[in-house]
């Protein structure tokens, strides 16, 4: 990007492709994990590896936001470029977003803070659409304006066969979680105002993949003006399968990409996020 241009940045739990990233000059601030005493940067394990030793660990890992001081390193340096679009983790999710505010007001820069109020590549699509649209040419308030739409028109739909880590983060009972399993009971879950909530259950895994496109169908306005994003925990070839039945769609573009550690801690094994 030229000198004075806007700049693009999001963190880690986007799970942008680095390729995708680097592509489009969008910075990422990582936030880290801590398995088993070990503390690493989010993107820096490989997702399969690490679904791998957090299958084998007896407890999950945690996960902690960026601080208010590593974005300001960020904001600082790339304040001399131009302004500063930053699209963070959603604030129901995390604090991410506070440590950017903070920061934000520590420079004399002009830093926008943006909840994307989404996670995943359904965050990281969002990151990607601004820097386009900046090398578009657009100014900064087009840029904000569009992102305020998508945000407010965004449906993100979470598929998880496996709900071993849902019960072993408290976020399900041991009683609910075992019935569920003898029933063959999967729960799709979907985004609220940045909340992940219960949205309905299938019987049966494939039952709960297969919904998913119809749901995109029924209720993603706008369709062809949107990029969807596809995470995938360990199911690639079950990602592809899923763009395959978004493409029917005809979207804008289509971007798939694995969850990094961050987001797969929650998601656990075999899960996927599609958000449009």
């Amino acid at each position: 990007m030229t000198a004075n241009s806007i700049q693009i940045v999001t963190d880690s739990a986007g799970d942008l492709p680095p390729e995708l990233a680097e592509q489009h000059d969008i910075t990422v601030v990582p936030l880290s994990v801590n398995l088993q005493g070990e503390t690493f940067q989010d993107g820096d394990r490989d997702p399969e590896q690490f679904l791998r030793d957090m299958r084998e660990a007896s407890e999950l890992p945690k996960t902690s936001q960026p601080s208010p001081g590593e974005y300001y390193k960020v904001f600082q340096e790339l304040g001399q470029r131009g302004p500063i679009i930053c699209l963070c983790l959603s604030s129901e999710l995390s604090g991410t977003v506070r440590s950017a505010e903070m920061a934000a007001n520590m420079v004399e820069s002009e830093v926008v803070v943006f909840d994307t109020l989404a996670a995943t590549l359904a965050q990281g699509v969002q990151a990607v659409r601004a820097a386009e649209m900046v090398e578009e040419g657009a100014d900064l308030d087009s840029i904000v304006s569009h992102l305020q739409w998508l945000r407010e028109h965004q449906r993100i739909f979470i598929a998880i066969p496996d709900l071993t880590n849902l019960v072993r983060g408290g976020r399900l009972s041991r009683w609910r979680g075992k019935l569920a399993d003898l029933m063959q009971l999967r729960p799709i879950l979907h985004n609220v105002q940045g909340a992940i909530e219960p949205y309905e259950r299938v019987r049966g895994t494939e039952q709960m993949f297969a919904r998913i496109p119809e749901l995109v169908r029924e209720e993603t306005c706008r369709i062809e003006e949107r990029t969807i994003g596809i995470s995938y925990a360990g199911n690639r070839d079950r990602a592809e399968w899923m763009a395959e039945q978004l493409s029917i769609l005809n979207p804008r573009d289509i971007v798939i990409g694995p969850m990094y550690s961050v987001i797969s801690t929650y998601t656990g094994d075999n899960a996927m996020v599609v958000g449009a």
